[in-house]
C-alpha cells in the first residue's frame, strides 16, 4: 500500500512538472498563448521603426476597439494582446475567433508587430488593416 503511495505520487510531481500541465489552468481560463506559438500560416508581421512598444500598445488596443472587438486578455510586459469578435468587421470568422497581436522592441529601437490567428484568412485581412491603422 505504501508503495503504491509513494508510486503515485511520484507519478503526480512528475505531470506537474510538465509545462503543458501548467498551461491548462491557462487554456481553460481562456488566457494562453501557446496556440498562436505554433501557428505557421496564420502568422503575418511588420517591423515599425518610428514606434516605441507603450506607443505601440496603447494604439493597438485603440485599433481593436475601432474594429469592434473585444480585448480578452493583454499583458503590456509579456507584449501581448488577445482579442475576438472580429465577426463584427471581418466576414471570414465566428465571433468566437481568436487573434493575438504581438509586440516585441526590436535592436534597432523599433517595434515587431505580429499578428496570429489560427484563421488564416482572418490574419491576413486583420494584419493589412491593422498595419495600415498603425502607420497612419
Amino acid at each position: 500500500m505504501k508503495m503504491r503511495f509513494i508510486f503515485i505520487l511520484i507519478m503526480f510531481c512528475l505531470l506537474l512538472m510538465s509545462y503543458t500541465v501548467l498551461d491548462y489552468p491557462k487554456r481553460a481560463l481562456g488566457f494562453s498563448i501557446e496556440k498562436f506559438k505554433n501557428e505557421k500560416t496564420g502568422r503575418f508581421y511588420e517591423v515599425f521603426v518610428m514606434l516605441k512598444q507603450q506607443d505601440c500598445f496603447d494604439k493597438s488596443l485603440n485599433i481593436i476597439k475601432d474594429l469592434e472587438a473585444e480585448v480578452v486578455h493583454k499583458s503590456f510586459k509579456n507584449g501581448y494582446i488577445i482579442a475576438l469578435n472580429f465577426s463584427n468587421s471581418f466576414d471570414c470568422c465566428l465571433n468566437s475567433t481568436e487573434a493575438g497581436i504581438f509586440i516585441t522592441e526590436t535592436e534597432t529601437g523599433g517595434v515587431k508587430v505580429e499578428v496570429i490567428s489560427n484563421n488564416s484568412l482572418l490574419a491576413k485581412k486583420l494584419s493589412v488593416e491593422f498595419f495600415e491603422k498603425l502607420r497612419a
